[in-house]
C-alpha cells in the first residue's frame, strides 16, 4: 500500500526510513528464501524487487535499482496474480532513465507500460502517473526547444 500511495516519494528525504524500509525488505526476502516454493512465490520475490528498487533510487544506488526493476520485468511470464508489478516496475525504471538523462529510453519504457498492459490492480493510478511522466517529458523537450531558437 505505500507504494500504491507515493510512500516512497515521501521518504526519499528521510534517508533513515528508506533505511528502516529496506532492512525489512532484506528480511522479508530472506524468509521468501527459506520457505517452500508455492505459487505465490515469484509474485512475492518480484513485490520484494520493486520496493527494493525504489529504496535503492532513494539511496542513490540507480545501477542496483535498475537491476532490481529489470528483475520484475524479466519475471513477466512467471507472475501469475500480481499483474499490475511489471507496467509500474517499467514506469518506475522510466522514471530512473529520466533521472540518468536517458529520455529517449524512458519514454519508449513509458510508451510500453501505457500500451502493452491492462486490466490490474489499481491501473488507472497507474496509467495517470504515466502519462504524467510522458506530458512532463514533452513539456521539458519543448522548453528545450524554445530555449534554443531563441
Amino acid at each position: 500500500m505505500m507504494y500504491m500511495w507515493n510512500g516512497f516519494t515521501m521518504i526519499r528525504k528521510r534517508p533513515e526510513l528508506t533505511k528502516g524500509m529496506m532492512e525489512t525488505l532484506v528480511e522479508a526476502e530472506r524468509a521468501l528464501r527459506d520457505n517452500p516454493v508455492n505459487e505465490y512465490t515469484v509474485d512475492d520475490h518480484c513485490v520484494i524487487q520493486l520496493l527494493k528498487g525504489l529504496c535503492l533510487k532513494n539511496q542513490g544506488q540507480t545501477q542496483a535499482a535498475e537491476e532490481c526493476f529489470n528483475s520484475v520485468y524479466s519475471s513477466e511470464k512467471k507472475i501469475k496474480f500480481d499483474h499490475y508489478l511489471v507496467p509500474n516496475a517499467l514506469l518506475e525504471l522510466s522514471l530512473l532513465y529520466v533521472d540518468l538523462g536517458r529520455r529517449e529510453l524512458a519514454v519508449k519504457l513509458l510508451q510500453k507500460a501505457k500500451n502493452n498492459y491492462k486490466e490490474y490492480s489499481m491501473e488507472s493510478r497507474t496509467q495517470f502517473r504515466i502519462h504524467a511522466a510522458l506530458s512532463k517529458l514533452q513539456a521539458d523537450t519543448n522548453e528545450t526547444e524554445e530555449s534554443t531558437e531563441l
